[in-house]
């Protein structure tokens, strides 16, 4: 069992949550899954910093229903002439985050879209999962696509990935401070809530049930075995979410990878980072 454990928790956890996790382990094993499966399955939600207000309030707004999970989302898009390219961001997180690629790529009058999950910025709702990630990446591809490229952030690139092996198309992607190992972000929750092994095994068992299939078929490694488009891997060595590991060990199994490490950055200023962003919106143009 590979079961990958870093830094200390960085996810701000309420002390009623801390109490109820560590009450539930005393009562027992079950109670304190269905707990546990109740908060890992909804995302934080954030307030949307000034720095991402001009680009939510120039964006075309509409929302996108997917029929394969009966949910509406918020999409935001800048029109314009070829490349069309799809912006993803992570978990807990918002279309506007990735402001910073959104106007280095119009500066070329490109065709932008993004969108928020369910469950995350004007989306309704208040869970979701990687399932309907990949939904919903495949309706936006077919309502607003196709597109030429994309640039995802951590959950997003691992939905991403998962939606190009199921038969999207696109020229280059990129991802940045992505996971792998599906296993690794239930262990990675558990570990930050402060949920036990065991709880964590039961966890992964109940989900695989009630899905039917094994987890690990999302997972980034499984993914990039079957896709071949040029891929950029983006991780930041001082991400304490996603350890940038996971994106060296992504870049070995990788068919036509590069890779790009930066420093000082973290998991999410490197959204913001000009010269990285750079460098991100340059690979894609080295692949027309």
């Amino acid at each position: 069992m590979e079961n990958k454990k870093n830094t200390s928790p960085v996810l701000r956890i309420p002390t009623w949550i801390r109490f109820g996790v560590w009450f539930s382990q005393q009562l027992s094993t079950s109670l304190a899954t269905q707990l546990a499966l109740y908060l890992f399955f909804r995302p934080q939600r954030f307030k949307r910093p000034v720095r991402e207000q001009e680009m939510h309030e120039h964006a075309l707004k509409t929302s996108c229903y997917v029929p394969k999970i009966d949910k509406e989302i918020q999409v935001f898009r800048f029109a314009g002439k070829e490349p069309k390219i799809l912006l993803m961001h992570g978990w807990s997180g918002r279309g506007t985050q990735l402001f910073a690629f959104a106007y280095e790529l119009r500066k070329s009058n490109a065709e932008v879209v993004t969108f928020d999950m369910p469950a995350h910025g004007q989306s309704l709702g208040n869970k979701t999962n990687i399932v309907e990630l990949v939904a919903c990446i495949k309706e936006i591809y077919a309502k607003y696509g196709p597109f030429d490229h994309a640039i995802a952030h951590s959950m997003g690139s691992m939905a991403l990935l998962r939606a190009l092996r199921d038969g999207i198309s696109m020229k280059s992607v990129a991802i940045i401070g992505s996971g792998d190992k599906i296993r690794n972000v239930f262990y990675r929750f558990s570990e930050q809530l402060q949920f036990s092994d065991k709880v964590t095994e039961r966890m992964i068992q109940t989900v695989e049930k009630q899905f039917g299939m094994n987890l690990e078929s999302y997972s980034s490694s499984m993914s990039l075995e079957h896709l071949k488009m040029p891929l950029l891997i983006v991780h930041d060595k001082d991400d304490k979410e996603t350890p940038f590991t996971y994106s060296k060990d992504l870049h070995k199994i990788a068919n036509n990878s590069e890779l790009l490490l930066t420093s000082g950055l973290g998991h999410h200023r490197i959204l913001r980072d000009s010269k990285t962003v750079q460098q991100i919106v340059q690979f894609i143009n080295q692949h027309p």
